[in-house]
């Protein structure tokens, strides 16, 4: 499994946070937040759900981040004290198994969950038996928000696509992901519906950068995010992932720093990632869904 250092986790969460901005505004609109008014944010990280979602849900309503690492919150509270709608969110710096078993113990007491980047294999052991749990969370009537930025799917090198193939697989093995099965997280809608959650919509908001020139978040992203994460996973698992030794040498043309062949300084380059919202309701009358 790899490992972020702090610093290359910071830099993946500011950048992370502004590429996607645009894309989970539209996201977590698909919720209709405006009519609720006890929401949360699961795996909050640098606070673009929780921001989103306090500004679309309006003064009235209160949103929980929930993080296991205090460090990030303080990004997220920054964040909102920044978008001005501190006065709408809280933090907690916990498990978010533990804040979801709490608030079905009660009953189911959120009107939303908000779950960005965040019920997969890496982060849960039972991605399946998580949104069991986020469905017995919620009120009767209330929704889940699962969104996944979708880096597996999306165009990063175009007119690359074999090497982009090999560098996602190596990516993939580096990160310890399956790459099929019942815990990927693509099964988002068979997961929501083997917890007797209704109205399961699969929704695809794409985040399309380019120019490049001309949107100041593109950039800072695949430099800051997608080329070091690539080069790690090519040097770490290439040849676990079936790269050849050029291949490894054409991903360090295309994309190293300093390099004159760069794939980023091309005219006309682009990105398009199709990120993933899967959308769901617990069930009007009590007792829904089955833990």
């Amino acid at each position: 499994m790899a490992e972020i250092d702090e610093n290359r986790l910071v830099t993946y969460l500011l950048n992370n946070r502004a590429f996607f901005a645009p894309v989970v505004e539209r996201a977590v609109a698909l919720l209709d937040p405006g009519k609720r008014g006890n929401l949360v944010d699961i795996g909050t990280g640098a606070g673009g759900g929780l921001v989103a979602l306090a500004r679309a849900a309006g003064p009235g309503a209160r949103v929980l981040g929930v993080d296991r690492e205090p460090m990030v919150l303080e990004m997220a509270l920054r964040h909102a004290e920044e978008e001005g709608v501190r006065e709408r969110v809280s933090t907690r710096a916990a498990d978010l198994l533990e804040v979801l078993d709490e608030a079905a113990d009660a009953g189911g007491t959120f009107d939303a969950i908000w779950a960005g980047d965040v019920i997969w294999p890496g982060n849960v052991a039972d991605p399946a038996a998580t949104v069991v749990r986020m469905a017995d969370a919620l009120r009767p009537g209330g929704v889940i928000g699962l969104f996944n930025t979708n880096y597996y799917q999306s165009m990063f090198l175009p007119g690359h696509s074999r090497l982009e193939r090999l560098l996602r697989t190596a990516s993939e093995l580096n990160w310890g992901l399956p790459d099929e099965g019942p815990e990927h997280y693509e099964r988002y809608p068979h997961w929501a519906l083997a917890a007797g959650l209704e109205d399961v919509r699969v929704h695809v908001l794409p985040r399309v950068g380019f120019p490049v020139g001309d949107d100041p978040t593109v950039r800072p992203y695949l430099e800051g995010v997608v080329w070091p994460e690539l080069l790690a996973a090519a040097e770490a698992r290439g040849t676990d992932a079936g790269m050849s030794g050029k291949d490894l040498a054409r991903a360090r043309e295309l994309l190293a720093p300093g390099s004159p062949t760069r794939i980023l300084d091309e005219p006309g380059h682009h990105v398009v990632q199709p990120t993933l919202l899967v959308t769901a309701r617990r069930p009007d009358s009590a007792g829904g869904s089955e833990g």
